[in-house]
């Protein structure tokens, strides 16, 4: 990844977290009124509702807004030619998964969002999550189809030039949001994740947002 590139990342993440999460105060103490201590990000509340939104899984079924009811989800946006942080992230959250299996908690399905639907057929998706854990899914779809979901859940991402510094090349790149995102079993956006992750940040801060929704 040249410098260039790399500082457009960081601008974007930047950029994205002071406009999105302004009214959110990431804080190590418990405000009773608005918020939950979690290591990594913190609890929206009250959580927000999702709309309906249309994409394909990897088996080239339809996921839809139904496939987040009545179970926790983990969303990260990306593509499978990321050089970096997608690979990171989804290998801490096979870690985590096997941390929560040892802790006997309820696993939350865990949704990867291609926003590269040109070059991530649900083929390629599907060897790529499998890679990291045969239960993950791999969503993608048309670019407006992605964006309404990206924009319920305040996400960005930015098609870049890559190494040819030609943007219409195939060597292209996506700049993208490194935040996870949980939903609740209401299929309701319920808290963000900010990176850099690690596993046992993202399970403390489940376990905190699954005990604080079950509370509600």
């Amino acid at each position: 990844m040249n410098k260039f590139t790399l500082f457009k990342i960081v601008m974007v993440l930047v950029l994205s977290s002071v406009s999105m999460w302004a009214g959110f105060k990431l804080s190590n103490m418990l405000d009773e009124k608005n918020e939950v201590p979690i290591i990594e990000g913190t609890v929206l509340n009250p959580p927000r509702a999702l709309t309906p939104f249309k994409l394909i899984d990897q088996r080239r079924h339809d996921f839809r807004l139904e496939q987040f009811k009545g179970k926790w989800s983990l969303v990260f946006f990306g593509y499978t030619n990321c050089p970096d942080v997608c690979p990171n992230t989804l290998g801490v959250l096979k870690q985590a998964y096997i941390d929560m299996q040892a802790l006997k908690m309820e696993l939350p399905q865990v949704v990867f969002v291609s926003v590269d639907p040109v070059r991530d057929e649900p083929e390629l998706l599907s060897d790529y999550v499998y890679y990291f854990d045969p239960s993950f899914v791999g969503v993608t779809g048309k670019k407006d189809q992605l964006d309404n979901l990206a924009k319920q859940l305040s996400a960005v991402y930015l098609k870049a030039a890559g190494a040819s510094g030609d943007i219409k090349k195939d060597d292209y790149l996506y700049d993208h949001s490194a935040a996870i995102l949980l939903i609740n079993p209401k299929a309701e956006f319920q808290a963000v994740f900010s990176a850099p992750h690690n596993k046992l940040g993202l399970v403390d801060g489940l376990q905190k947002t699954m005990k604080f929704y079950q509370a509600q």
